[in-house]
């Protein structure tokens, strides 16, 4: 079965992911990753991206934050350590391509020349459009962190400690034109620790999602999957505000 994931260059989960991922690779010999694409992130300019950082952590995280930043480039750079998904998908010889818009004829044309079977969104900062839905042999799926339809939209992982949940979930869906929709294939729980910072568990939830993700093209390859709608109420949130920040924090659960 051949596989391409979509992604986007964030510079601190999304790698925690695909560290995981290509490091079980081995382990799914009958399923080859043809290649990683790496989307702009947030698909919106670096100066837009900085100022919304500034807004979300405050003064004092950002500042910690950014020399986390500049630690891992700094180190990625020297070759000291795979600190990005560019380098991680060299360490472990896997395609990859950096890519404007997924939703362009010429890439969609790429997969179906590929005969890529299942398309798999990894924290991709595009909507898929209907051609592109349509291009891969099986389908597309995405993984979010939540127990979805609970906390469709962005960083649901804060929002799960915003409101005081006791566990954060990870769902492996397919993909309809409407964000956050499709079936349900898998779905698995992560237990909020008390006081645990929000870095914590969103580190956590790659890990655990990279595993459930290897699960699922498993049982995509047999045959053996059993897709399911989605159950309970439905939310939607988008990105955090400073006054939603204040409210986790009271919770007591730091961001760093």
């Amino acid at each position: 079965m051949r596989i391409a994931v979509v992604t986007q260059a964030d510079p601190f989960y999304v790698p925690v992911f695909f560290r995981s991922f290509f490091e079980q690779a081995p382990d799914h010999p009958d399923i080859l990753i043809r290649a990683v694409v790496d989307l702009p992130s947030f698909n919106e300019p670096f100066p837009q991206t900085v100022l919304r950082m500034l807004r979300f952590y405050g003064f004092v995280d950002f500042v910690r934050q950014s020399v986390r930043y500049v630690w891992h480039k700094a180190i990625d750079s020297l070759g000291l350590a795979a600190m990005s998904v560019a380098s991680l998908c060299r360490k472990h010889r896997v395609p990859y391509m950096k890519v404007q818009n997924i939703n362009t004829e010429a890439f969609v044309e790429w997969i179906k020349r590929e005969a890529i079977d299942v398309l798999v969104s990894v924290a991709a900062s595009q909507i898929f459009k209907p051609p592109l839905l349509q291009a891969p042999r099986w389908g597309c799926i995405n993984i979010h962190s939540a127990a979805l339809p609970r906390y469709r939209g962005m960083m649901p992982n804060f929002w799960a400690m915003r409101f005081g949940e006791d566990k954060a979930g990870i769902t492996i869906h397919t993909m309809d034109p409407e964000v956050d929709r499709g079936k349900v294939l898998l779905q698995d729980f992560l237990e909020i620790l008390p006081e645990e910072s929000l870095d914590s568990l969103m580190r956590r939830s790659k890990l655990a999602g990279a595993k459930l993700m290897w699960k699922a093209l498993e049982q995509i390859r047999e045959g053996s999957y059993a897709l399911k709608d989605y159950e309970g109420p439905s939310s939607y949130y988008s990105f955090p505000t400073p006054e939603d920040v204040k409210a986790l924090r009271r919770r007591g659960h730091p961001l760093l």
